[in-house]
């Protein structure tokens, strides 16, 4: 740029050339670009498509993960496979997810604080947020998705690595893979963190069975026992007798 003006800075010596207008100009400096542009952007959208890969399939392992100040909401399917719907119309004190427990998937549904996945098993993360803008990122993973009010994210990814093979290969026992937030949603954005720790399928099958359901049942109750039904009339008419044999008895 220093250079350009420097060389063709102003002179009594030489007059600019005017060029009002060309046609053939314009022509390469549109369509050049427009093609160029047009190639990148084909050839991105697939390669992001490829990077992103949010269709769930049979065999994913789906999990909710819900933001809000300042914390995050884990939800596991339970054993039917299936996470139930979700409107945040139902969200209150004691469904802070706004779970649909009126769709039959959502009955089982399970709730954790740790986030736990097996080992080399496909993970689809279902990403919502109830109130500003959040960013579900865990580094070790190369994983980054934002989390949008109203607007479901997801992303797939396979973890190959365990958290116990991890602590030998860094030699620190108290290794664990971290999931942050990655926008700064508020005053208590540092501390929105949560534990994933990845294991064997084995150690998964153990710990998801431990977990417990948002929906709690009550316990089975022992079957009511009915009251046997009296005829009032019956109990009055026999009340009536003994009164008349006490008279009888004292007037004798």
């Amino acid at each position: 740029m220093f250079g350009f003006a420097f060389v063709y800075r102003g002179s009594d010596k030489r007059k600019a050339y005017y060029l009002p207008h060309n046609n053939t100009i314009e022509k390469i400096w549109t369509i050049i670009p427009a093609a160029v542009l047009t190639v990148l952007v084909v050839f991105g959208f697939f390669t992001w498509q490829k990077i992103e890969n949010s269709t769930e399939v049979k065999g994913d392992l789906n999990i909710d993960v819900t933001g809000h100040q300042f914390a995050w909401e884990l939800r596991y399917p339970g054993k039917d496979g299936k996470l139930g719907s979700l409107d945040y119309k139902l969200t209150n004190a004691s469904n802070k997810l706004g779970i649909d427990f009126k769709d039959r998937n959502s009955l089982d549904d399970l709730q954790a604080d740790t986030l736990v996945i097996p080992v080399n098993k496909s993970i689809r993360l279902n990403i919502h947020a109830q109130d500003v803008i959040h960013s579900v990122y865990m580094p070790h993973f190369r994983l980054q998705q934002n989390a949008v009010p109203g607007l479901p994210t997801y992303f797939k990814f396979i973890p190959t690595i365990t958290t116990a093979q991890m602590r030998i290969k860094t030699d620190d026992s108290k290794f664990e893979y971290l999931l942050y937030c990655n926008k700064i949603c508020g005053g208590g954005h540092y501390n929105m963190q949560k534990v994933v720790r990845v294991v064997t399928e084995e150690e998964y099958l153990v710990w998801i069975a431990k977990q417990k359901p948002f929906l709690n049942t009550p316990a089975t109750t022992k079957p009511e026992v009915k009251a046997p039904e009296v005829k009032v009339a019956a109990l009055n008419k026999d009340a009536d007798k003994k009164v008349l044999s006490t008279r009888l008895a004292l007037n004798n």
